[in-house]
């Protein structure tokens, strides 16, 4: 899932680079030439402070990250069949043990929902540059998306089965005709905690709402609420659905549903507070994503 997710947002990436520079109309041109004195590395947007060789660093850092995390979880070994076996339905505790109430003969198609809801959530973001303002800024849009998103999966793959062994929900119903033992030795299924499809859908919904009403601050109060809502629903029927799929339990994907909505709110909203805060008194802060192979962290840097 992770290859995929990489190489789609460098293709969307390069679209929405082609696609928005051919968009700016002669009404737009006072604006675009006079953010144009500026060089590409400078924060154009008077919305956000985020200058896109930051954002871009970040983002990369990011990149290298989930492969590499992605790549420790791969070379895990494959869980032996004594684990599988011990397993009980009854040491599950109340709440998440109402997952092993859906059909497991249906969990192949429940998979597939939840990969195309998280495939076009991922892309909703990218339908922002529609809105005029916002195409405007789209390079740095786009490179603060990339970098909330991939800030997201490196939770998921460092703070989640990175750090939590968890059995999925499938690896219970051994012995059942329908699930060959050969699927449940699988590595992949201890990564049950916490869930990513459902964590990177809400990011892709939460960071869309998020910077829509950045940009719209005249919309009403109710509009913007009734827009936030809107944004559960997708990390709401995927996170079903991966329980229906036997991927997850009930407590996973809320999980996963929080982190994804708070990286994609939260983000932009630092880069937002940053603008405000450079508007206000032209103090400057910069960042600087530090990797080496046993931490990850991020040197920040104030001008006062």
């Amino acid at each position: 899932m992770s290859k995929k997710l990489n190489l789609l947002f460098i293709l969307l990436a390069l679209t929405t680079s082609l696609w928005a520079q051919s968009s700016v109309t002669t009404a737009d041109s006072v604006n675009f030439q006079a953010q144009s004195t500026k060089k590409w590395y400078q924060s154009k947007s008077d919305v956000y402070y985020a200058p896109p060789i930051s954002s871009a660093a970040i983002a990369a850092a990011g990149l290298i990250a989930n492969v590499y995390g992605i790549k420790r979880l791969n070379d895990r070994p494959s869980i032996s069949e004594e684990t599988i076996t011990a397993l009980n339905i009854n040491d599950v505790n109340p709440f998440d043990r109402g997952v092993f109430d859906h059909p497991v003969e249906e969990r192949e198609d429940s998979h597939n929902f939840t990969d195309w809801g998280l495939y076009i959530s991922v892309v909703l973001p990218f339908t922002l540059f529609i809105d005029d303002a916002i195409r405007e800024d789209w390079l740095e849009v786009a490179l603060m998306y990339a970098e909330t998103q991939f800030i997201t999966v490196n939770l998921y793959n460092y703070l989640g089965p990175g750090l939590v062994t968890r059995y999925r929900p499938i690896t219970y119903m051994h012995g059942h005709p329908d699930v060959p033992m050969s699927e449940l030795t699988d590595n992949n299924n201890a990564r049950s905690f916490f869930s990513g499809h459902t964590a990177n859908t809400s990011t892709g919904a939460f960071f869309f709402a998020k910077v829509l009403t950045d940009y719209h601050p005249e919309w009403s109060t109710a509009a913007k609420i009734g827009l936030f809502a809107g944004a559960s629903i997708p990390p709401i029927l995927v996170g079903y659905y991966r329980t229906r799929a036997y991927k997850h339990f009930y407590s996973d994907v809320i999980v996963g549903g929080a982190v994804g909505a708070l990286t994609g709110v939260f983000i932009p909203q630092i880069h937002k507070w940053m603008r405000k805060k450079r508007n206000k008194n032209g103090k400057d802060t910069s960042f600087m994503p530090i990797m080496q192979p046993n931490m990850m962290g991020m040197y920040v840097k104030a001008t006062f």
